[in-house]
């Protein structure tokens, strides 16, 4: 877990690190610093108006800090950039702001403040690892690494390679942070770079001269900014061209949370889509409510590490949805048992940031629910609830995808093209042929292929209640065994039953009384009992064995996107970025640790 930054403010309000006894920026010209060294110097943003039709610059950052560089690069990425282009902006920080430490510093900056509202709505929990982030409907995208720089250059040097346009060397000056002004990060800029890469820092240390050098860059020293009496830029001298998005047309077949923010993915990057489902939102992505949040363990494990980035992207995707289908209530996971109350008191242990989860006593859960909790809880204040039949029918219906209204009985791969396979998709209807497909279809997905696949069929019921006069004051998430949702038109959202290896949609009383009865146990409350049931939806979930969902290639040609599990409102968004980026040819998203385990070759039998 990397140590949250140390700092204070001056009297012009511009944090002060501790550590590094150093300024953030300069109040009266931390802008115009910024814009010399890092925009001038790297060519922009004249560079932008000659970019080739839906190419992605990216440019590559040491030391986000307070986000200033990001801020700027945006708002005239805005301004000068053609339509048709995207901005990918890679930065790392090692000691992360707290939201309401950047919230402060960015008031003493109204020249970004166009842009500081929308980072700050869509700032991550500090934890360690890559937190991709979504703005202006895809156009700019951030990826935000916590952790230490070493780690993070070895996790760039297999997602980076030839694809940089620029680098903003930044950060405390090498004779404050010499940790940073390593061979590794210059080794690492060689790597990413192509023909047309170029690098700019405040800095003319010779420390960071000679490492540049050493690794083939070309090195100018210029003057610098304002007091400074130099500073370096230059280019890299490669004669490796960037390679182009791959813009081929992809079918996904499937029409829930995976394939809604698949199709969103695919056309923020101007990739034909076209998707093929009998329904849109007809499985578990057609329920009412339902919650996410991050997946703790009582210590820190790789799936927990998957899901607290996964959190971060769902978050921002779900963001410009709030109040209509997202909602930012907060989860509240109360411990009912001594067993609770353990795990509680390690996840405690585990250091998380309080953005990411927080524990109350009795007294406070049942003040930030507003309803009688009485119980020690876990707190995830950054998360909430969501409408997914709504999100996801509206999402189909804003990038318009090609529809087509067939189900899916199988598929094979088209007998004359060895050496470059297309798929025959056989619909209920007609047949489809494809170059690309991704099989985004639940747990029917290991139906569909020849190749047997590890995915279970859960059944689950929901149940819908009657708000009563004290529930309906309930606004945040409620998470014993199953869930309670705050009241939505009169009516909370209960459950779910979990019954393995069951598929069939039949729903029943029994279920329902098990929802009302799993509550009222753990609740253990007045308004917990003699719930009125008011109906009630079954949907299926697709799980694997190890619990982890499956995204990436599984045949040349045939991705795979199922095995979301409970927690498919969470992992959807950051999978589908993933997909997309793979299918595209563009800066991948997660760590590799958490890339290599949700591969879906090892669900093969």
């Amino acid at each position: 877990m990397p140590n949250h930054a140390k700092i204070q403010f001056n009297e012009a309000g511009v944090p002060v690190s501790q550590a590094f006894d150093d300024i953030y920026f300069s109040v009266d010209s931390g802008i115009d610093e910024s814009r010399y060294v890092f925009l001038r110097h790297n060519g922009l943003p004249e560079r932008w108006a000659s970019l080739p039709v839906h190419y992605d610059f990216v440019v590559t950052e040491t030391g986000f800090g307070t986000g200033l560089n990001f801020l700027l690069t945006w708002l005239n990425f805005r301004a000068h950039a053609q339509p048709c282009t995207r901005l990918h902006f890679v930065t790392v920080e090692k000691y992360p702001l707290s939201k309401q430490q950047l919230a402060q510093a960015l008031t003493t900056l109204p020249e970004v403040a166009e842009v500081a509202d929308e980072l700050i709505a869509h700032y991550p929990a500090t934890e360690t690892g890559c937190h991709r982030l979504i703005f202006d409907q895809g156009r700019v995208v951030l990826d935000l690494w916590i952790g230490d720089v070493e780690t993070i250059l070895e996790e760039w040097q297999s997602c980076l390679t030839a694809r940089v346009d620029a680098w903003f060397l930044d950060g405390f000056a090498p004779a404050k942070n010499p940790a940073m002004w390593q061979s590794a990060l210059f080794e690492t800029m060689a790597q990413s770079a192509h023909r047309d890469t170029t690098f700019a820092t405040f800095t003319a240390a010779g420390v960071v001269k000679r490492g540049l050098g050493e690794a083939g860059f070309t090195i100018n020293k210029v003057k610098g900014f304002g007091r400074k009496r130099e500073m370096l830029c230059g280019h890299f001298p490669s004669q490796t061209v960037k390679a182009n998005r791959n813009l081929t047309p992809v079918t996904v077949v499937g029409g829930g949370i995976a394939s809604a923010c698949l199709t969103q993915a695919l056309h923020q990057r101007n990739i034909p889509c076209r998707v093929i489902s009998q329904g849109k939102a007809d499985g578990a992505s057609g329920n009412p409510q339902g919650a996410v949040y991050p997946l703790l363990h009582a210590e820190r494990t790789p799936l927990s590490r998957f899901y607290l980035q996964a959190t971060s992207t769902a978050l921002s995707y779900y963001t410009p949805w709030r109040e209509r289908y997202w909602f930012a209530s907060g989860v509240l996971q109360p411990a009912f048992n001594n067993a609770r109350i353990e795990r509680m008191n390690k996840v405690t242990a585990c250091d998380y940031s309080e953005a990411t989860v927080q524990s109350l006593t009795s007294e406070h859960s049942s003040s930030a629910a507003h309803l009688a909790v009485e119980q020690p809880s876990l707190l995830y204040p950054s998360a909430g609830w969501l409408n997914p039949a709504g999100f996801v029918r509206t999402l189909f219906e804003y990038h318009q995808p090609e529809w087509i209204s067939d189900t899916v009985k199988r598929m094979t791969i088209a007998q004359d093209s060895a050496s470059n396979p297309s798929w025959n998709i056989v619909g209920t209807h007609a047949e489809y042929t494809t170059a690309r497909v991704v099989l985004a279809a639940g747990h029917h997905s290991a139906e569909l292929i020849d190749t047997p696949l590890k995915i279970k069929p859960v059944k689950g019921q929901i149940s819908m209640v009657r708000a009563s006069a004290e529930t309906a004051q309930l606004t945040t998430v409620l998470c014993y065994k199953g869930y309670m949702v705050p009241a939505q038109q009169g009516e909370h959202c209960i459950g779910a039953t979990f019954e393995r290896d069951q598929a069939d949609l039949s729903s029943s009383s029994t279920a329902d009384e098990a929802n009302c009865e799993s509550l009222a146990n753990c609740a253990q409350q007045a308004w917990s009992k003699d719930l009125t049931v008011t109906g009630h939806r079954v949907s299926v979930r697709a799980t694997t064995p190890d619990h982890q969902p499956a995204a990436g290639l599984l045949q040349p040609g045939l991705m795979l996107f199922s095995g979301l599990g409970s927690r498919g409102l969470t992992s959807a968004p950051v999978l589908a970025e993933l997909l997309a980026e793979q299918l595209s040819g563009g800066v991948v998203p997660l760590t590799k640790d958490a890339r290599s385990r949700v591969q879906p070759q090892r669900l093969m039998t």
